[in-house]
């Protein structure tokens, strides 16, 4: 049986995760259906810039566990090897990853996204690639520290593309929000043309062996299996490695926004058959599978063919680093580079019984306080022009929508009990930098 895991071997895409850059398409939708008063469609260009800010905060997310250091002073990344087969897995997991809320868009087109997977699932994985022991979340205490109410968090940023043609944006708006991703592949900007041809090599290769190993795999009867027919360095097992080596690649491959490549090979049943009996043939007697228990795969396996997925990495040094932003125009402002933090807590309800229900409730009111302390802060934030953040609010409305969607990213940071144990404690942090960069004048 295959591992769920598996690196080569096809597997439904945890599509849950990449779609999530089209919330707001569903969001308008769903009112529609819902036959609230519609908002006006996203709008092209937002959709775009969510799309590359995913992909951001996708490779955010991998940094941080793969980045994660080991009780052994090693990191994720190196237990299981750049590109290897826990490499990949990491990844695919990681594709399950969801929304930690709304996408934010403002009005200078920059986006953002938070995404977050839960620990216990990255331990799970963990702990079946024998990174780290059979405890919950052994060995990963630099993740487990990282965690906030159990979930590990990425937040990435992104722009439309400058040179979008109008007819690209009419698309966009038309298109079904399941096939925005695949219009639209992001991810490989800072891979080389080398490096994408040895991904898509590598993948080709995962997906044959992988093919190799599901037709092995294969019941024939009640006890042998297509492996032991065939067997090892033998001219039968040969026979098999030539037939899978001349199946053709299935479609185009795809250069995934995690840095994946994809490949599938596809091999028609009635094929695998042929091959089989051809092998039986060759073999002239001694095994204990029959022509009869050949032709019976198409009944048992109720396929017209076989098909595997091979997945690849370009190697490390075919990836370029990323290019810093480095802020142009004047000196930024000593405010723009600060940190504003606010730190809540909120008793628990001797009301509520349930200790689950007592510890999210005391949680929400402590968070709603942290957040009213942050807004009141930045509002308090003195602009280039003279005027604070709520003056100018008061003012320009453009600007207020800014500040709103600027107070919604937030990070939590700290989620705890409070020290007598009797409450719940949130601490937010908000750079200004954003702040800033909305706030200065349009060129």
């Amino acid at each position: 049986m295959l591992n769920r895991y598996n690196t080569g071997a096809s597997m439904p895409l945890a599509m849950g995760g990449l779609l999530l850059i089209v919330a707001a398409v569903l969001l308008w939708a769903g009112m529609v259906l819902a036959g609230e008063p519609p908002k006006p469609a996203p709008d092209p260009q937002a959709l775009l810039a969510i799309r590359v800010a995913q992909v951001d905060a996708l490779e955010r997310l991998a940094d941080l566990v793969l980045g994660a250091r080991l009780v052994a002073d090693k990191t994720v990344g190196q237990a299981v090897g750049p590109g290897g087969d826990g490499d990949i897995a990491i990844r695919l997991l990681l594709r399950s990853a969801r929304l930690a809320a709304e996408p934010r868009v403002y009005s200078d087109g920059l986006a953002e996204v938070d995404l977050e997977i839960a620990l216990d699932d990255v331990a799970r994985l963990a702990r079946d690639l024998r990174i780290v022991g059979a405890a919950q979340t052994s060995g990963l205490a630099d993740l487990e520290y990282r965690a906030i109410d159990g979930c590990l968090r990425a937040s990435g940023t992104g722009r439309a593309p400058p040179d979008l043609a109008l007819e690209t944006a009419k698309r966009v708006q038309a298109a079904r929000p399941e096939d925005v991703p695949e219009m639209f592949p992001l991810g490989w900007e800072r891979v080389t043309a080398t490096g994408r041809v040895a991904a898509i090599r590598e993948a080709r290769r995962r997906a044959y062996g992988a093919m190799a190993a599901q037709i092995r795999d294969i019941h024939l009867g009640q006890t042998d299996k297509v492996g032991d027919l065939v067997g090892r360095d033998s001219p039968e097992a040969l026979m098999l490695d030539v037939f899978i080596r001349s199946l053709p690649v299935a479609g185009e491959p795809r250069l995934m926004p995690d840095r994946l490549a994809e490949v599938d090979v596809a091999a028609p049943l009635r094929d695998v058959i042929r091959v089989l009996k051809d092998i039986l043939a060759l073999r002239g007697g001694g095994a204990r599978a029959t022509a009869d228990d050949i032709d019976q795969l198409s009944v048992r396996l109720k396929v017209e063919r076989l098909t595997v997925t091979g997945r690849g990495m370009p190697p490390l040094q075919e990836v370029s680093p990323p290019t810093p932003r480095v802020a142009g125009g004047a000196p930024l402002p000593d405010w723009a580079t600060e940190v504003l933090e606010a730190r809540a807590a909120a008793r628990f309800s001797d009301e509520v019984e349930n200790r689950e229900e007592g510890r999210v409730l005391a949680a929400r009111s402590a968070k709603v306080r942290a957040v009213a302390d942050i807004e009141k802060q930045v509002g308090a934030v003195t602009l280039a022009d003279g005027r604070t953040v709520r003056q100018r609010s008061t003012k320009d409305e453009v600007f207020r929508r800014d500040v709103k969607t600027f107070l919604s990213g937030a990070k939590t940071t700290q989620y705890r009990p409070t020290e007598d144990g009797k409450g719940w404690e949130v601490t937010l942090r908000l750079p200004l930098i954003r702040l800033y960069e909305f706030s200065r004048p349009r060129e």
